[in-house]
């Protein structure tokens, strides 16, 4: 399986919270410039990967940024660009990230013609006091208005992504987020605790004693209200922090968590192939010069040792409900995986920490109790 992230950077404003590679205030030229170059990257990114490998392109996904900024026809463009350069499989997950504030029905319409097929929102919240901490541009009223432009237009795989443990909120406001969600019948959410990044202004204004963070367990409590909440809602937790209704997975995603393969094009992605990664310039102006007098905006790469790759597919499997194979790892990496390990497993399984859900295989994961302390765990099996 082989996926393909799509990085357009465009956003109205830098969110308080957000570290990502985006770029405030382009206009209509420097927007066409950046399509160039990535058109041009997309070209010798994709003709390599038909000669070397010759697989069909299995997920697409747009991320930023706001990829709908650059508007449904360029977004369209783009896609038919990707398809006559490589084979796309005919049952690709093909998706995109907007912003609640953006889309028209006659967009979506658009969109969903061209192609698309999933549709992932940048929601965060159904609470405006808490949109405005997070120095969100959207109302609660406009996340009900685009969905139903969405739904009107004839998409049925909707994701939300939404934030808690924000200073200030409260478990009733989450709680009555979570409703709206499941409301607007969603069928993908992604939960995720707010996470203070260096350099964001979040991060100064916590340095300089004007913002508290959230303490873990009270953290703890909203992630538990999330899984109550959902679960009997229908969802499944298939990641610490994504859920789906049966079917609804983000297949593009999944592939990350098992350690598959990538190709990435646009200013700040990363791709991966079997234990080799690379990596793209940040700023999307410098991207545009180097593709334009390079012909490549890759400022770095790796490769991983046969260990490494076995502690990023521990990490990644204890975060999902996979987990991870002891024996295909083996075999894999030709090492011996389970040798590998500090020594903790048997107890870990023992105490029943670690669950063995294929004996066969030896596949194993974390129980969903535990996955609280995903991260605590990894250490102990990896140190």
């Amino acid at each position: 399986m082989s996926g393909l992230y799509i990085h357009i950077p465009f956003c109205a404003r830098r969110c308080p919270y957000c570290d990502f590679a985006v770029h405030i205030g382009a206009d209509d030229a420097f927007r066409r410039g950046y399509v160039a170059s990535l058109k041009s990257e997309l070209q010798s990114t994709l003709s390599a990967h038909a000669e070397q490998d010759g697989t069909a392109i299995s997920t697409i996904f747009f991320g930023g940024g706001t990829p709908t900024a650059i508007g449904a026809q360029a977004l369209n463009d783009l896609l038919l660009f990707i398809r006559d350069h490589v084979q796309v499989a005919r049952d690709a997950e093909i998706s995109l990230e907007g912003n609640p504030e953006d889309g028209s029905c006659e967009e979506y319409e658009l969109l969903l013609s061209g192609g698309w097929n999933r549709l992932s929102l940048g929601v965060q919240s159904f609470d405006d006091a808490v949109l405005k901490t997070l120095g969100r541009c959207h109302s609660s009223a406009q996340v009900q208005g685009v969905i139903s432009a969405a739904r009107s237009a004839g998409w049925h795989n909707i994701s939300f992504d939404l934030i808690y443990a924000v200073p200030g909120q409260k478990l009733a406001s989450w709680h009555q987020s979570l409703d709206r969600a499941l409301a607007l019948e969603a069928q993908h959410l992604s939960c995720y605790s707010l996470t203070i990044e260096e350099g964001t202004a979040f991060a100064h204004r916590v340095e300089r004693g004007r913002m508290e963070t959230v303490e873990t367990d009270v953290q703890a409590e909203f992630m538990e209200m999330a899984q109550t909440t959902l679960a009997i809602a229908g969802f499944e937790r298939y990641e610490i922090s994504n859920w789906a209704r049966p079917g609804f997975e983000c297949r593009h995603n999944c592939n990350y968590w098992r350690g598959g393969d990538y190709l990435a094009c646009g200013c700040g992605a990363h791709g991966h192939r079997a234990g080799h990664r690379w990596w793209n310039e940040r700023a999307a102006p410098r991207y545009i010069q180097l593709m334009q007098t390079a012909g490549s905006a890759r400022i770095g790469e790796e490769s991983l040792s046969a260990i490494e790759r076995l502690e990023e597919h521990v990490m990644l499997g204890l975060r999902w409900r996979e987990g991870f194979d002891l024996k295909a790892l083996s075999q894999t990496l030709h090492i011996d995986a389970r040798g590998a390990l500090n020594g903790r497993l048997d107890d870990l399984l023992k105490r029943g920490v670690l669950e063995m859900c294929d004996v066969q295989n030896e596949r194993i994961h974390l129980r969903k109790e535990q996955w609280a302390v995903a991260d605590a765990v990894a250490r102990q099996l990896l140190v």
